[in-house]
């Protein structure tokens, strides 16, 4: 647990609650359900407004260099009108950041209430998604660019890796659209209309981080769709030439046969030029088969 305190305002963040922890949240008189609710991570956020406070519960994406992907990052709020407390259950970069600004002085709105700090706090946390949804995009164009002028195989897993990015943001903040929905009544009931446009502000955010998304998903899914078809294109003109390759070969196999059975007499085996008259037929075949895949427009 650690703790700044400016003016009237306290700002507690508790990283991993302990029970010592739990036992201070106690002390505050919040619900002994919320307390209880806290001890782990949830996988739905929430917002509930109590008479003396908030407990909401947001979800924030992260970018994993190491895995290469986007990880969901849990952050509680308890929100009275004195106090602000985080509890969080994983180390996140960006919050890490706000707070170093906050201790520092930096943060202009961090001493005029509760609201003006969770509206700061939350706004830093998506306006730090958008570098890595301009990066998805940048991709997007990229694959997209690479289907239409030099069409690979390996372009499947490129659009599979983006889409795994996508599916991270989705995971992360579509369910968070009842929160978002709910948010401004709550914060009429609880600070008035004062701090409704800074509310409508982060709403307008998560409005646009989440038609971000989706814009990147739809866009994915079409690139999939015709990578997939071209691929089955391809794969389909390959299955042609080889089927037409063994059909002209079929009929060559059966001369073949014929003219290498062990027979006392065969028409024309007898005949000095026999092997060239057998090479010419074969040819004559090939040539009328080719012509005839070529008229039926199968070549």
């Amino acid at each position: 647990m650690r703790v700044i305190e400016r003016q009237n305002l306290r700002w507690v963040d508790i990283l991993k609650p302990t029970d010592e922890d739990l036992k201070f949240l106690e002390g505050m008189n919040f619900h002994p359900l919320i307390v209880h609710e806290v001890k782990t991570p949830t996988y739905h956020p929430l917002i509930e407004y109590y008479q003396t406070y908030l407990f909401c519960i947001l979800h924030f994406p992260s970018w994993d260099p190491q895995a290469r992907q986007i990880r969901t990052i849990e952050i509680d709020f308890l929100v009275t009108k004195e106090a602000f407390i985080t509890i969080r259950y994983q180390e996140f970069k960006d919050f890490e950041d706000f707070w170093s600004d906050a201790n520092s002085g930096t943060k202009a709105d961090f001493g005029k209430t509760t609201g003006h700090l969770l509206h700061q706090l939350v706004k830093k946390l998506f306006n730090n998604t958008f570098p890595e949804l301009d990066r998805i995009k940048e991709a997007i164009d990229t694959i997209e660019d690479e289907i239409f002028e030099k069409f690979d195989e390996n372009i499947v897993e490129k659009i599979a890796a983006i889409e795994r990015q996508i599916l991270g943001f989705m995971r992360a903040i579509k369910p968070q659209k009842a929160v978002w929905d709910a948010i401004p009544q709550h914060v009429l009931n609880f600070w008035g209309e004062r701090l409704k446009p800074y509310f409508s502000d982060l709403i307008a955010d998560y409005n646009r981080t989440l038609s971000a998304i989706e814009t990147h998903k739809e866009i994915i899914d079409s690139l999939h769709f015709t990578s997939s078809s071209l691929l089955d294109n391809k794969r389909n003109y390959v299955i042609k030439v080889l089927t037409i390759f063994t059909a002209i070969i079929l009929p060559l196999s059966l001369l073949a046969s014929i003219y290498g059975m062990n027979l006392a007499h065969l028409p024309g085996a007898a005949r000095d030029d026999a092997f060239w008259w057998f090479l010419g037929g074969t040819f004559a075949v090939t040539a009328a088969m080719l012509i005839y895949f070529r008229i039926k427009k199968w070549l």
